[in-house]
């Protein structure tokens, strides 16, 4: 059986066919550009979307006739929480708000004393990325769009539309709204009235893994698709990259090093105890829930320090492994606060500024680099604490572009005193898509059967964490925490 995989990203949108057993037969990826805006207003013309997929689609249908080869359904995963009007026949209103706009931010303080209530029922407190709130500032904003919509779908939706000609959405992207209830999965009727938004806006939701529709007519002629084709909604982006790092279940974290740090990790049910230290989604393992926390600035705050103290050097990154070698821990004593854009997980502050400290005579650019790194480990092994109230922690999957250093990943392991795994493959958001698909479709009992089928073989690698070195990092982590709480909590 072949399964042609949809990853919708930020940038560019990817059409991966694959065999059951995970070989890859045929790649294409388009991509586009976000329209950046003055205020932090962030938005995308919906139809980047609908003809880079379309553009991919066909593509890959061509790729199978010519090699005849079948492609037996299509599966899609996605960012989750940009939001895009269109009317009764799927056509767009106005621009996709994308995830990351910030014209929502004044509106998300407003809300602030809601913030216990609409925790304990969705699973999340009010935070500007996701999509109820941003549904809320459009019918506060733009009224005459508002009531002009049909439905307010994110984009996975829209595209879902375009293939099968229904609106559906699935309990991943639900989960990222604001606006439904955790435990029932269902639109619920407290936050639909807290956030303004009417129920017939939006789509109908299923559990992801399920077959959302089938592609119609249309769409098969104007791709070369069969009609009938199967097209199952996979879930959110981050969801299907914690499956395919192997995060299958509880005591594995997945963590994903990329301009921001996101940590994922699996649990049967809503633990009893939950905080707002994390937030709580559904998981793409239908039945099954994933806790998220998250730190905003990774490869952005090394990318930052590059630019103001690296300029001349054409291969800054080649010599970070010395540099973290030849410092030692503690970076000499300079310490920094990684909170180049406000802090998220666990007590959203935005208001949160990055800081060095400790600085001397003697103090080197290198000392500042590391101790940087380490602040933004130390700030994962915060979030990794929070974790660890709800499910005993055994390892940690890393991917991203930080993770492509050995000596990071090994400083990784003191710090959180946990083993550190990076496995040898990037398409893990796409690889998890595929893991949920094929359980779909019949291939495999569950995703984890389906992991051990696809990755079996898959070269990985450990680092292990030296005890003492991990002692004297939790002395450095309780120092930044109190340095926090002291020159910048509000």
């Amino acid at each position: 059986m072949n399964i042609l995989i949809l990853d919708v990203g930020t940038s560019s949108m990817r059409g991966i066919l694959f065999r059951e057993d995970g070989t890859t037969l045929h790649t294409v990826q388009k991509e586009y550009r976000v329209i950046a805006m003055d205020d932090g207003w962030v938005e995308q013309n919906p139809l980047d979307f609908l003809e880079s997929m379309t553009e991919i689609v066909k593509e890959s249908a061509q790729f199978a006739a010519q090699t005849k080869e079948a492609i037996d359904a299509v599966a899609l995963t996605s960012q989750r929480s940009s939001v895009i009007p269109v009317d009764r026949e799927g056509n767009h209103l106005g621009n996709a708000q994308m995830w990351q706009d910030k014209r929502t931010v004044p509106l998300a303080h407003a809300m602030e004393e809601y913030h216990q209530e609409i925790f304990e029922l969705c699973g999340s407190r009010v935070n500007p990325v996701f999509s109820g709130i941003k549904m809320k500032w459009l019918r506060q904003n733009q009224p005459e769009l508002y009531e002009k919509a049909y439905k307010l779908i994110v984009i996975p939706d829209y595209l879902v539309y375009h293939m099968t000609g229904e609106f559906s959405t699935d309990y991943t992207y639900g989960s990222r709204s604001l606006l439904m209830n955790l435990k029932s999965c269902q639109w619920d009727d407290r936050l639909l009235e807290l956030f303004e938004v009417d129920r017939e806006k939006l789509c109908e939701l299923k559990a992801p893994g399920s077959i959302l529709g089938r592609t119609t007519k249309e769409f098969a002629e104007l791709t070369g698709l069969p009609e009938g084709t199967p097209v199952i909604s996979a879930g959110g982006d981050q969801q299907c990259g914690m499956l395919g790092q192997g995060v299958v279940k509880q005591g594995q974290v997945s963590l994903t090093l990329g301009t921001g740090g996101f940590l994922l990790t699996t649990c049967e049910e809503i633990p009893e105890n939950l905080d707002w230290d994390v937030i709580c989604n559904a998981s793409s393992d239908a039945g099954a829930y994933i806790l998220e926390a998250n730190m905003l600035t990774c490869t952005s705050a090394m990318e930052w320090f590059k630019r103001n103290f690296y300029r001349e050097e054409t291969d800054f990154y080649g010599k970070l492994s010395d540099i973290l070698t030849e410092v030692p821990a503690g970076s000499h004593g300079c310490r920094a606060l990684p909170y180049f854009q406000g802090r998220s997980t666990p007590d959203w502050n935005s208001d949160a500024t990055a800081q060095f400290s400790g600085l001397t005579l003697n103090t080197s650019r290198e000392d500042m680099l590391k101790a940087l790194l380490e602040s933004i480990c130390m700030e994962i092994g915060n979030n990794l604490g929070s974790f660890g109230k709800y499910i005993p922690l055994e390892k940690i999957l890393i991917s991203g572009g930080l993770s492509k250093n050995d000596v990071f990943n090994k400083m990784q392991a003191d710090i959180y005193g946990k083993p550190v795994v990076r496995m040898e493959n990037p398409e893990s958001t796409a690889i998890g898509a595929l893991m949920v698909a094929t359980v779909t479709m019949g291939c495999y009992a569950n995703v984890e059967e389906a992991f051990n089928r696809i990755r079996r073989g898959a070269p990985s690698r450990e680092y292990l964490p030296d005890p003492e070195t991990h002692r004297f990092y939790e002395g450095l982590q309780e120092e930044m925490n109190r340095l926090y709480r002291v020159n910048v909590k509000q």
